[in-house]
C-alpha cells in the first residue's frame, strides 16, 4: 500500500509541476500590460518604465522563468500589483477557506441527499418514488447553477412565507405517496398489515421530517459572507444558499449513477443469497450493496470536489462571496498577473492532491487496484 501511495504521490508531484510551468507561460501568452495595471493610468513615462524593470518586463523570457521558479521554489508568488500590494499568499489566504468551505459544503450535501434517494430508488427500482426522484434528478440536472441561484434567492430570502409553505405542501405530497406505495405493487392491497404498516411510518416520517425542515426553514443573507470565527450559526446561514446552489446539481448526478451501480449490484449473487437467507433490508441494502457500489460514487465525488474549487465562479459573484473565484476574476480584469498566478496553481495543486486521494481511496476499498 505505501508503495501504491509513493507511486501516486510521485505521479501527482509531476502533474502540479507540469501545470505550474503550463500556467507561467500560459499568463505570457495572455495579452496585457502588468506595468501599467500597477503604476495606474494617471502615471508618468517615467514611473511606467520604472514599474516595466522593476517587474523585469524588459527581461527576455527565459530569465523571468527563471527568477519566478526560483520564487516559487521558496513559495513566494509575489505581491499584487493593485494597491494595497498585498503578498499573493495572504490574499489566497483569505479566499481559500471560503472557497474550500463552499465546496465541502456542496459535496457533503449533495451525497446526504444522494446516498439514501438513489439505495431506496434502485430498491424500489420502477416503483413511484423510483420515478419520482427520477424526474427530479432531470430537472436539477437541466437547470444551470445561476438560475438555480436565482430561484433560490427569490423563494427563500424574497418570499420566505411561500417557500414555507411550497415544502409544507411538498411534505403533505410525498408522505401520502410513500405512505401509499404498497397501491402500485402486486399483492399490496391484500397484503398482510405488516407492508402497509411500514409504508405509513415510513410516509410519516419523510412527510415529518420536510414539514420540520419548513417550520425550521431560517432566513437567509441575500448576499456576503461571514465568517467562522464570528459563530459557526451565522457562517454557516451565510454560505447555505450558495451551498445548496451547487449540491443541487451533484445531488443529480450522483443520484443517478449509484443507482446504476445499485441495481447492478442487487442482482449480483451474494446480494440474493442474503435475501434468501433472510436478512433485513437495511443490512443487504447498507452492508451487502451500498459498499461495492461507491467507487463510482468516489471518484465523481473527488472530480465533483476538485471541480468545484476551481469553478465557483459564477455562484461567488452572484452571492458575493469573497472566495478565489471572486479574487481571480477580479486579477483578470485588472491584468493583475501575479494574483492569478498563483490562484491558477493552488487549485492546479488541490485538483490533484484530490484526484491523489481518490485514487488511495480507491486502492483501499477494492485491494484489485493496486495490485493491478
Amino acid at each position: 500500500m505505501l508503495r501504491f501511495i509513493g507511486e501516486r504521490a510521485l505521479h501527482a508531484a509531476v502533474v502540479v509541476i507540469l501545470a505550474t510551468i503550463g500556467a507561467f507561460f500560459l499568463m505570457e501568452a495572455v495579452p496585457g500590460d502588468s506595468a501599467a495595471s500597477a503604476v495606474g493610468p494617471g502615471a508618468t513615462a517615467e514611473q511606467y518604465q520604472a514599474a516595466r524593470e522593476e517587474l523585469g518586463l524588459d527581461e527576455p523570457l527565459a530569465t523571468r522563468f527563471a527568477d519566478w521558479a526560483g520564487s516559487m521554489a521558496s513559495a513566494d508568488l509575489g505581491n499584487s500589483l493593485i494597491p494595497p500590494n498585498q503578498p499573493v499568499t495572504e490574499m489566497i489566504g483569505n479566499a481559500l477557506p471560503v472557497t474550500l468551505q463552499l465546496a465541502f459544503l456542496s459535496i457533503i450535501l449533495s451525497l446526504a441527499i444522494a446516498v439514501p434517494v438513489a439505495v431506496w430508488s434502485a430498491y424500489r427500482r420502477g416503483g413511484v418514488f423510483d420515478r419520482v426522484a427520477s424526474v427530479v434528478a432531470f430537472a436539477f440536472i437541466s437547470v444551470p447553477s445561476f438560475v438555480a441561484g436565482l430561484l433560490l434567492i427569490y423563494l427563500l430570502v424574497f418570499n420566505h412565507s411561500f417557500a414555507q409553505q411550497l415544502i409544507l405542501g411538498v411534505a403533505v405530497v410525498v408522505g401520502l405517496v410513500v405512505a401509499l406505495s404498497p397501491l402500485g405493487r402486486r399483492g399490496g392491497p391484500g397484503a398482510p398489515g405488516v407492508m402497509w404498516g411500514r409504508s405509513l411510518i415510513a410516509g410519516l416520517v419523510v412527510g415529518g421530517v420536510l414539514a420540520s425542515i419548513a417550520l425550521l426553514l431560517p432566513e437567509f443573507p441575500r448576499q456576503g459572507y461571514v465568517p467562522l470565527a464570528e459563530g459557526l450559526g451565522e457562517n454557516l446561514r451565510s454560505i447555505a444558499l450558495p451551498a445548496l446552489t451547487l449540491a443541487l446539481m451533484e445531488v443529480a448526478i450522483f443520484t443517478r449513477v449509484l443507482r446504476t451501480d445499485m441495481i447492478s449490484t442487487l442482482q449480483q449473487d451474494f446480494v440474493l443469497s442474503a435475501r434468501a437467507k433472510g436478512m433485513p433490508t437495511g443490512h443487504v441494502l447498507v452492508r451487502e450493496a451500498l459498499r461495492p457500489s461507491t467507487v463510482s460514487i468516489i471518484t465523481l465525488a473527488g472530480i465533483s470536489l476538485g471541480r468545484l474549487i476551481g469553478g465557483t465562479v459564477v455562484v461567488e459573484r452572484l452571492f458575493n462571496l469573497p472566495g478565489m473565484g471572486s479574487m481571480i476574476v477580479d486579477a483578470v480584469q485588472n491584468d493583475n498577473l501575479p494574483v492569478v498566478l498563483g490562484g491558477v496553481i493552488v487549485i492546479a495543486v488541490f485538483y490533484v492532491v484530490v484526484n491523489m486521494t481518490v485514487d488511495v481511496t480507491y486502492a483501499l476499498i477494492d485491494p484489485r487496484i493496486r495490485r493491478g
